[in-house]
């Protein structure tokens, strides 16, 4: 049922008014001439049909009605101004997305002009640090993270598996050739991923060879030159130093263009990317859209690719 209602301008005018018992302090209050207040104040006592003010020598002083009105409406229009500044500022500031860095240039940067066409007006921030993602859980408001999908004070949405390929240039592969069993792997020359020891579940190397059986003495003894970051592990699988396990998002270009060759017959499909959205934004239009184009862009192909 539709409720008639004074307008806000009307309310303000009164209240503040009210508040000075004056009209002339109350236009000052709210940037207004003082005909626009009084004309305002006149349109409120019509709509109410009643008298809210009289003059008493030249002071203005509240009926009973405008006393018991005021009074009812001062904390009304505060708790609209708090929660509609709080709306404001949670649509103004920019979502804060947590991704690591490797995920966020290859996977993530390439789609953003897709990003911007489909959530006009959605300001992105983007959160990088694998110790806030991935050990304190802070910064960010949905987060892209590997693993499970169960993360406490958060709901979680596959976004994809995420399959590991072992890569090295066509004239490395010549030399020790394709690979049948995942782990016959070390017959090459290996680049092994080796994060800080917190984050080493992350290792792209510690997972394909723990899925084959490998132990974490077995996988720490292996030899090879050891990177922290995926970018240093890439660039030194093209410049054939070794062969390198890598996920596919992460040298879907490479191997398109023929830098790299894969090292290893089939892949090795280990874990899943997953959306977790921190509770408390949960039902926030702006996460629903993210969520929504994430899930929906994660089943195109990469452009370019």
């Amino acid at each position: 049922m539709l409720k008639r209602l004074p307008s806000t301008i009307a309310l303000s005018c009164f209240e503040a008014a009210a508040r000075h018992l004056s009209v002339t302090q109350a236009a000052e209050e709210l940037s207004l001439t003082q005909g626009a207040v009084s004309r305002q104040i006149r349109n409120l006592e019509a709509f109410l049909g009643c008298q809210l003010f009289r003059r008493v020598k030249q002071r203005l002083v509240l009926t009973e009605s405008g006393t018991r009105y005021a009074r009812d409406i001062g904390p009304l229009l505060e708790r609209l101004a708090v929660v509609t500044r709080d709306v404001r500022r949670d649509h103004a500031q920019p979502l804060l997305v947590g991704a690591e860095p490797s995920f966020t240039t290859r996977w993530l940067l390439p789609r953003i002009e897709a990003f911007a066409a489909s959530l006009q007006g959605v300001e992105v921030e983007f959160a990088n640090d694998l110790h806030q993602l991935y050990i304190t859980q802070e910064g960010f408001d949905v987060g892209i993270l590997y693993g499970g999908g169960t993360w406490a004070g958060f709901d979680s949405r596959l976004l994809m598996h995420c399959d590991l390929v072992a890569v090295c240039t066509p004239t490395l592969r010549e030399r020790y050739g394709l690979v049948e069993d995942h782990r016959e792997l070390v017959r090459y020359p290996l680049l092994c991923h080796a994060p800080k020891a917190s984050l080493m579940g992350l290792s792209s190397t510690w997972l394909w060879f723990h899925e084959v059986g490998m132990s974490d003495e077995e996988i720490a003894a292996l030899t090879g030159q050891r990177f922290e970051h995926f970018q240093f592990v890439l660039d030194a699988a093209l410049h054939g130093i070794g062969a390198a396990i890598l996920p596919r998002y992460f040298v879907n270009q490479e191997l398109a263009q023929g830098r790299l060759v894969e090292a290893a017959s089939t892949p090795l499909s280990c874990g899943a990317y997953y959306i977790a959205v921190r509770q408390s934004r949960v039902g926030d239009s702006r996460v629903e859209a993210l969520v929504n184009w994430l899930v929906r862009i994660a089943e195109e192909p990469l452009p370019g690719a």
